[in-house]
């Protein structure tokens, strides 16, 4: 038989709680859910803030279906920049090289024409989103600011960067410490990974970052050496008979040269590292390679 008092505290508890009024004493202390309906509280957990408003969105345009555009079209245009050995012109003013020979397969296997834009180095990448041409092919090193600009495939050959010394101002040094000294000045291109690479190995060296060849400036005393990427390291030395030679036959590292696109068409990338696997698989990309490798095939 329950207490008297004890049934009479449960009926006021009833009529309070009904009311929506928990007594003093008897109310529960707030949690605050570690999950938003979970009902269990973690006291260790840090206090929850509001989360930061919502950045504007930024909406892409449309995209250009480019593999269908250029298979309607029946042309496929390749914007090309001179370099050896990746484009070249032979005796009879025809584009030859190593990237002309991947964008004449290319288009050979999209059973389209093709056409070559020549450009420069200033300009190649705006002529690609400006769409002068569908794909650039032309050894062009793949770097942080064009991959803001455009949409690199997976990588087409890596030069190898090798360190190229002056006869005249630097004779006898093999070893790359002889050229991390202050009185060495080393020559390289402006913006590419062999700036940063010159930086990290050579911090004691004064380091000329040019947008011209960094050879001439060897060959003109204005640096005792300087850093080459290149297929074929023989080819500088015999392009200044015995003004420049290896400190080191080995490269200091490699630059990766892929082909680009424009951004917003994954498919139309996506299609050319298909491509490019193919290639590879089947050795013909590094058959190319090495039938470029060798400067005796170059044009004279």
């Amino acid at each position: 038989m329950r207490h008297p008092m004890t049934t009479l505290r449960s009926a006021l508890l009833a009529a309070l709680l009904a009311a929506g009024i928990a007594p003093a004493g008897w109310a529960q202390a707030p949690a605050t859910p570690a999950t938003p309906g979970s009902g269990f509280a973690d006291p260790s957990r840090p206090a929850l803030h509001a989360p930061p408003p919502e950045a504007s969105l930024v909406w892409r345009g449309p995209a250009v279906d480019t593999l269908a555009t250029l298979r309607q079209r029946g042309l496929l245009r390749v914007c090309v920049v001179p370099v050896d050995p990746m484009v070249m012109n032979d005796a009879k003013g025809n584009f030859v090289g190593y990237s002309v020979d991947l964008a004449r397969k290319l288009a050979q296997d999209l059973a389209v024409d093709l056409e070559f834009v020549p450009s420069s180095w200033g300009l190649v990448i705006s002529d690609l989103v400006h769409r002068s041409c569908d794909v650039i092919a032309s050894g062009l090193w793949m770097t942080v600011p064009r991959a803001l600009a455009v949409n690199f495939t997976a990588p087409t050959v890596h030069d190898g960067v090798y360190l190229v010394a002056s006869q005249a101002k630097a004779p006898g040094k093999t070893a790359l410490a002889d050229f991390d000294q202050p009185g060495m000045a080393v020559a390289v291109y402006a913006g590419t990974p062999q700036e940063a690479l010159a930086r990290r190995l050579l911090p004691k060296a004064k380091l000329i970052a040019t947008n011209d060849d960094p050879l001439h400036l060897v060959l003109q005393g204005q640096a005792q050496a300087a850093l080459a990427p290149t297929l074929s390291p023989q080819t500088l030395l015999q392009a200044a008979p015995g003004q420049l030679y290896l400190p080191r036959n080995t490269p200091l590292a490699s630059t990766a040269a892929a082909m680009a696109v424009r951004k917003g068409d994954p498919d139309f990338l996506s299609f050319l590292n298909t491509w490019l696997a193919l290639q590879r698989d089947s050795g013909w990309l590094e058959e190319r390679v090495l039938f470029w490798s060798d400067s005796n095939r170059w044009p004279k």
